[in-house]
């Protein structure tokens, strides 16, 4: 339940109050076209302020530029206020409906059927749902959440308020800091892809022996796998989101306030700067650094350093703008390559080149311009 007061005296810096009834209670958060006389609506353009107005919702949000269409007489059954950012007003009042902690604190405190080895340290408030394990000398701070079937192995720590959805795998030793979210299926700490090849052609597993360190305030989606380090430690630093299905390898370390979008997948031993965004399905392969503000197109591939902050996209990797142009360029290859066959057909070179797919000319065969300006016309 969100009350109108509450974005009022709480979150003034984003909020302006327009009109209405501060007295007004939000019981839950839907759509404009989907709003009810309890809801809270937000709106963005101007039939979407219609039609929630023809609802009146509890509470009213609408983008600044429609403050001004409000009715000029007051809105009583409504309470409105204006946002200039839409996405950042939803961050702060969503939290007001969220119900997710009853997802763990519905079986009690401590279900009868989880598993705590006697050196474990559970903190205050910490819920731990059903069937989940928890190793020796395992540390777990207050007001933590566990869900079903996790395993939090020996001398592992997880910081206040984290959120450990079920079937998440946290292995020996690995550090989560305060207030992270991990989702279902993933696995963190599980051992890297390092082998030595003898004599004889037989893989031999090299023996991981570090852990995985996550700062504060991390979120890391469903089905991710993040391994621990070789000796030292795999790091994902504070701030840092991870959408699902990516793969962190051995030794990396991952920069501040970074978004990695589902499908990343990186090598070993990478270092990527602070404030990383990446499109989906991007790769970025081992033994490489990446500095601070780097943006990565969707499906990009990065084999080598990246020196300098910006944007970036394709493969082989090129500044955002002209991998765009490339992006374009290739749906005309075949065209290219044909109109390329016939000059050459015409200036006598086929027979050099051998084909079409052949390479192109030495400095001998070069045309002189005036040739080519002869085709043009």
């Amino acid at each position: 339940m969100l009350a109108a007061t509450t974005i009022q005296t709480q979150h003034a810096d984003v909020f302006t109050f327009l009109c209405g009834d501060l007295k007004k209670r939000a019981t839950v958060s839907r759509t404009w076209d989907r709003a009810c006389c309890e809801s809270l609506v937000f709106v963005s353009d101007e039939v979407q302020l219609a039609a929630a107005l023809r609802v009146k919702p509890a509470i009213l949000v609408v983008q600044a530029k429609l403050a001004g269409l409000l009715p000029a007489e007051p809105v009583r059954d409504t309470c409105c206020f204006s946002v200039r950012n839409v996405p950042m007003g939803m961050a702060l009042l969503f939290k007001y409906f969220d119900a997710k902690r009853l997802r763990f604190t519905q079986w009690g405190e401590r279900h009868p059927t989880a598993v705590v080895h006697p050196d474990a340290k559970i903190g205050a408030r910490v819920f731990l749902g059903p069937y989940c394990v928890i190793g020796a000398r395992a540390s777990i701070a207050d007001d933590s959440l566990i869900g079903a079937h996790a395993v939090i192995e020996n001398d592992a720590q997880i910081g206040l308020r984290a959120v450990i959805h079920p079937h998440v795998f946290l292995g020996a030793a690995c550090v989560i800091g305060n207030d992270c979210e991990i989702h279902p299926h993933t696995t963190i700490g599980s051992d890297g892809f390092g082998y030595a090849v003898d004599p004889c052609g037989k893989p031999r597993k090299i023996t991981h022996l570090g852990n995985v360190q996550i700062g504060n305030e991390v979120e890391i989606g469903g089905n991710c796998a993040i391994d621990r380090a070789t000796l030292t430690s795999t790091y994902i630093r504070s701030g840092t989101k991870l959408d699902n299905i990516c793969h962190i390898a051995h030794n990396c370390d991952l920069g501040e306030n970074s978004f990695f979008t589902a499908g990343f997948m990186m090598g070993g031993s990478t270092t990527i700067g602070r404030q990383f965004v990446t499109g989906g399905n991007s790769v970025v392969t081992a033994h490489i650094k990446i500095a601070d503000n780097v943006t990565l197109q969707g499906r990009s591939s990065v084999t080598n350093d990246i020196d300098t902050p910006g944007a970036y996209g394709g493969y082989p990797l090129q500044p955002l703008k002209e991998a765009m142009k490339t992006a374009v360029s290739l749906s005309h290859l075949n065209e290219i390559r044909k109109n390329l066959h016939r000059v050459m057909r015409h200036l006598r070179l086929t027979d050099r080149c051998q084909a079409e797919d052949s390479v192109c000319p030495s400095e001998s065969d070069i045309v002189p311009a005036k040739a080519i300006e002869t085709i043009d016309r």
